[in-house]
């Protein structure tokens, strides 16, 4: 693709410099497969994506998910592994004092296991709000990654990161698509619909 991959620091960097050739390749909720297939394809590839991980199913042991060894190999070899909150609540429909605990709780628990920063988020089934996009700043994330489709982002965006989903059986063909502006505008009109109402 002639772009290159990296992390959320990479990715942030680019935001404020205007750059939008960098790849942000990410992957959301630490299901097993991610260390099986994902990862060993790509060292092979020379790539780095990041993992969203549901931090009490990563470090409390549960079927099907990675298990701190595994992330703290991925950390080795350069991916970043990130907050997808405590438990994968709908933030925007919980309390939020709760949906505070989950924002705070997983970036501390997750900090604390690595012995790395987590500086990013992805908001479960991309649910958000006003308040809660306010607290996930306040929490101390520097970005953070919704299901609005796009691929492109502004600086003013990084709280609300665009992406492209890529599900299996995509050709390379679409994946060129998915990359181009095109994509973007059409997305960015089905956005408009498709967000009115964030919650």
């Amino acid at each position: 693709m002639g772009r290159a991959t990296v992390g959320p620091k990479g990715y942030g960097a680019g935001l404020k410099e205007g750059r939008d050739s960098d790849v942000w390749i990410t992957f959301d909720d630490g299901h097993l497969d991610n260390f099986t297939a994902a990862f060993p394809a790509l060292v092979e590839s020379k790539m780095v994506a990041t993992f969203f991980v549901i931090v009490d199913r990563v470090l409390g042991g549960a079927e099907g998910y990675m298990t701190l060894p595994m992330l703290r190999e991925m950390l080795a070899a350069g991916m970043s592994i990130e907050s997808h909150t405590l438990s994968h609540p709908r933030l925007a429909r919980i309390p939020i004092a709760e949906a505070r605990e989950e924002l705070r709780a997983s970036k501390l628990r997750l900090e604390d296991a690595l012995g790395a920063p987590v500086t990013a988020f992805c908001y479960p089934y991309g649910n958000h709000s006003p308040e809660v996009v306010d607290e996930v700043r306040s929490a101390g994330y520097e970005l953070a990654t919704s299901t609005i489709r796009g691929n492109r982002n502004a600086p003013e965006d990084r709280f609300l990161l665009k992406r492209v989903m890529v599900m299996p059986g995509k050709s390379a063909w679409w994946l060129r698509y998915a990359m181009s502006p095109a994509y973007e505008w059409l997305h960015a009109r089905k956005n408009r619909r498709r967000w009115k109402d964030a919650s």
